[in-house]
């Protein structure tokens, strides 16, 4: 007869969503987990390169937690990043397999374009798995500069911006866009947006909620090498001119 999950083990592997830099934005259920855990995954996209996840989350942390970088390397071939989360997974299995509490650290929320789910994808059944959600760059912008995502009857549409991307089609057919990774296209992001003028409805935030934080409602004069990778841009069909009031 086929054990339960928790019947085979009680530790569990805890996925969390620390936002996008305010470490006052962090939930009250992601500060207890952390406090659970005996071991902290903190990805990096390259060696050595640090976790942005982690300088959000550290105070948060037991002083005696064992942290554990791993590089989620963003490499051309699928084929090879695939191989690589594999072997990330392996790392967590075998944590787990220990009888560890382990945490994986992710900016943003953890179920919205996060590093978290390649784990997710190849960690087996047998596995308890617990997530908290975080609170999303688009989320975060809508709050802190005070404008409403969609409002009434509105459409919103959130895109990973690339360079396949069909950007005027999206801007064509939704009222609200939110445009993540906007680093990878911004040239041809803008021009679309000129093109179908929009280029006055928008709000871009580069680095959003930390010390060096950068707002745009004007992205005209700016170029690719202008845009940090922690760019989000949204485009409100309706303009952002009468929400700006509440903002100095």
């Amino acid at each position: 007869m086929k054990k339960l999950r928790g019947e085979i083990m009680n530790n569990k592997f805890y996925g969390i969503g620390v936002g996008v830099g305010d470490p006052e934005e962090i939930t009250i259920k992601a500060i207890n987990t952390l406090k659970k855990l005996d071991v902290v995954i903190l990805p990096e996209a390259k060696k050595d390169d640090g976790s942005v996840a982690y300088e959000i989350a550290k105070q948060y942390m037991k002083e005696d937690v064992e942290k554990i970088f791993v590089e989620f390397p963003m490499l051309k071939s699928l084929e090879d990043r695939e191989n690589a989360r594999k072997e990330n997974t392996k790392i967590v299995q075998k944590l787990l397999d220990e009888g560890k509490n382990v945490g994986f650290l992710t900016i943003g929320d953890t179920m919205t374009y996060s590093t978290y789910v390649y784990i997710l994808e190849h960690l087996p059944e047998k596995y308890l798995v617990e997530t908290v959600p975080g609170v999303s760059s688009f989320v975060d912008m809508a709050s802190r500069f005070n404008f409403p995502l969609m409002i009434g009857d509105e459409t919103l549409k959130v895109v990973s911006l690339n360079k396949k991307t069909n950007i005027e089609f999206e801007l064509e057919n939704n009222d609200n866009i939110v445009f993540m990774k906007v680093s990878r296209n911004f040239e041809n992001l803008k021009q679309a947006l000129i093109k179908t003028g929009n280029i006055d409805k928008i709000i871009m935030v580069s680095n959003c909620g930390k010390e060096n934080q950068k707002v745009y409602y004007d992205i005209k004069d700016l170029t690719e090498d202008d845009i940090p990778y922690f760019t989000t841009l949204i485009v409100k069909k309706g303009g952002f001119k009468k929400w700006r009031k509440f903002n100095i």
